[in-house]
Parts: structure tokens; sequence; C-alpha cells
């Protein structure tokens, strides 16, 4: 029997956790089982090297707009003729709409990843969504799926029941599959890591807390600089080091300026070196409002670090709060200034919640099991598609 035949459409392939999550999916899935083609509306970048490193065809269609729906969904139609595959995966909400389009009617069935709780308010909110382009775009998203009838796989039960419950998907076509990890891809070199230190300047006694995500309000840097601005003042040798890039980044930067603290925090940019950097951190800091399930907080648990992150819905599904994390009000500064300056003077503390937090990615997190969870949902999807 010939593999499953899967056509992936995603917007990019950027450093998010999307674009990562659809890299583990691949090289985790075993290739008699699942032949993967991903098609990319705009740009192949960064990821793209990695897919055809491992021998899949990565369909570049170079269109580049802001919801590019109808010339998306164009173009992807005559990728489905030539590829003729036996599902379809879409990854995000520009994706998710153009390939509905693109095969309104059709009989290839489709299956949507869910990484966020988009139509949440607090996501909103915090994001600044215009409320009635967030209806628009909502109202957009739930007809093309009363239309196609895709399937759905949240990467957390926290976004398959607001998903429910905002949005009304099916469940009898929803299976949660939690975002994963593929940890031999961490594997770094004590080499490597001292590279790092050296091109950074930072002395052996440097004290390192990590964050990693985009640069935007959701990630919750303004609340996480004044932390460090009590920290550093107590702890001298404390450095803050923040990979990813976006909007506030300038504001930010000001921001760090205006709090003596510019010569603290260093601005990393995009890197392919995260796993390096995680091993070169003390502390993983990670306090956002709103998340679908992070990549990075779990590619922190698997170097078994200890992390601070929000005392929010989905982290209590990923940490249990003072066992292998500390959950803080995402709210409050001194609340995470105190986890972030007891987590420096307790060594001991540090090594269990970092122990613990790599037994419980290990358990839940591994990209190796979310793979076998994927093949089996692959071939109930083709199986279902063949019911009359």
């Amino acid at each position: 029997m010939p593999p499953i035949k899967v056509l992936h459409l995603i917007p990019t392939l950027s450093s998010g956790g999307a674009e990562r999550q659809l890299v583990n999916l691949i090289h985790n899935t075993s290739r008699e089982i699942i032949n993967h083609v991903v098609c990319v509306i705009g740009e192949a970048d960064f990821f793209a090297p990695n897919i055809r490193e491992a021998n899949y065809k990565v369909v570049e269609m170079g269109i580049f707009a802001k919801h590019p729906f109808f010339r998306a969904a164009l173009k992807f139609r005559q990728v489905v003729r030539e590829e003729k595959p036996d599902i379809i995966h879409t990854w995000l909400y520009d994706a998710n709409i153009s390939a509905r389009l693109a095969v309104l009617n059709g009989k290839v069935p489709i299956v949507t990843s869910l990484q966020f709780a988009d139509y949440e308010p607090e996501a909103g909110r915090i994001g600044n969504y215009n409320p009635h382009k967030v209806r628009a775009l909502r109202a957009i998203d739930k007809f093309t799926s009363i239309v196609t009838k895709p399937y759905f796989v949240p990467c957390s039960y926290f976004v398959k029941n607001s998903y429910q419950r905002l949005y009304g998907t099916n469940e009898m076509k929803t299976q949660v599959i939690y975002n994963s990890v593929d940890p031999d891809l961490l594997a770094v070199s004590a080499n490597d890591v001292q590279k790092i230190r050296e091109n950074l300047g930072l002395s052996s006694d440097a004290f390192i807390y990590l964050n990693v995500g985009r640069l935007d309000p959701q990630k919750n840097h303004k609340v996480l600089f004044e932390s460090f601005r009590q920290v550093s003042a107590e702890i001298p040798n404390a450095f803050l080091l923040l990979v990813g890039v976006g909007s506030l980044e300038k504001e930010l930067k000001n921001l760090a300026e205006n709090l003596e603290i510019d010569k603290k925090i260093v601005f990393l940019g995009r890197r392919k070196d995260v796993d390096a950097l995680l091993e070169l951190a003390d502390v993983f800091v990670f306090p956002s409002f709103h998340e679908g399930l992070p990549v990075a907080l779990v590619e922190a648990m698997f170097k078994s670090l200890p992390c601070i992150a929000s005392r929010i819905e989905v982290f209590e599904e990923v940490i249990s709060d003072g066992k292998m994390g500390w959950l803080i009000d995402p709210t409050s500064a001194d609340e995470l200034k105190d986890a972030m300056i007891e987590l420096y003077k307790n060594a001991d503390l540090r090594k269990t919640l970092g122990e613990n937090a790599f037994q419980q990615a290990q358990t839940k997190f591994n990209a190796a099991t979310s793979a076998g969870q994927w093949e089996k949902f692959y071939q109930k999807v083709k199986s279902e598609s063949k019911t009359p």
C-alpha cells in the first residue's frame, strides 16, 4: 500500500511555532506511512532547506499580501491538481481559508491545525485587534468550514475548548495532538555553547535568564523588563537574553534604555541556535498573557531548565506549579521578580524543577509520540473520506 500523500499549506516557513511543528511532523512520521509535500503561500525561507534535506518537496507560490485568499486559492488549486494528495493539511489562518476556497465541494479532505485560541476576547484585547475585523474574519472562517467540513487538530485542550465555545467545532472531527519537540534536534556540543558565551561577552559567572518569542504585546515583555530592572539591581551578574523579532523591537529597546538595563538585556533577533542558547541559560522566563501551546516552553523543559511561566489555563496543562516550574501572575512585576530572584538563590530548586520539567516533556511532548498520533489520525481521515 502506498503512503498517504499529505499536502501541507502554510503562509511561510519562518521560525514560528506552527512552522516548527510542521518540521517536527515531517521529520518524525514514517516515510512508509506518510509522504509529505509542503506548499508555501509566500517565501520558502528558514526551514525550507531542512525540509528539502529530508527529501520532501517544497512548493513556493510567492504571494506576498495580507490575507491573499483568492490569489492563493487559484494557485493552490493548480498545486492540488498536480500533486493529487490524499489529504490537505493547513496551518494558520491565511492557509486555512485559501485551501478551503481552492477545493470548495472538492473530494480531498482537509485537516486544519489550530495553534492558537484566535477568538478569545482576551487575545483581541491584548493584541488591540479591531473587533469588527475579528468578527469578519471569524465569519469567513466559519462559512468556509461549513462548506468544506474540515477536521480540526487543536494543539492543546485549552485551544480545543475555546474553539468549541466560540466557533462551534465538530467534536467528532476534532482531536487534540499536543505541540511537541524532537529532543534529538536540540542536541548541541559544549563547544558551541562556549562560543556563544564568548561571542556575547558573557563571563563564566554570568547568571542568564532566557526568553524566546515574538516581540509583540502577547509575550508581555514590558512586565518582564520591569521585573528584570529590580532583579538586576539585586543580582549584578544577571543578564536577560531575548530571542525573537517583532513589532515592538524598537519600543522595547527604548524601554530598556529608559530603565537603565540596556547593558544587561541582549536582543538576539531570529536565531538558528536556540538549542545552544537553552544550554547556556540558567532559567527560562515566559510570562505571556495568552498562548496556544508554545514550543519554546517545551524546548526549555527538554533542556531541564527551570521555567517561570504565566498562571494561565494552557500553561496549567504543561506545568504543575511548584513541581516542574513556577507559575506567576503575568500582570505582577513583583511576583515575577520574586520568582526570578528565588531561582537565582536556590540551586537545589533549579535542579529539581528542571529534572521534573524534563520528565514531563518526555512523557507528554515528545515528537516521537505525537508523530504516531498524527499517523493514526491521517489514516482515520483517509479511511473516512472513502466512506460514502
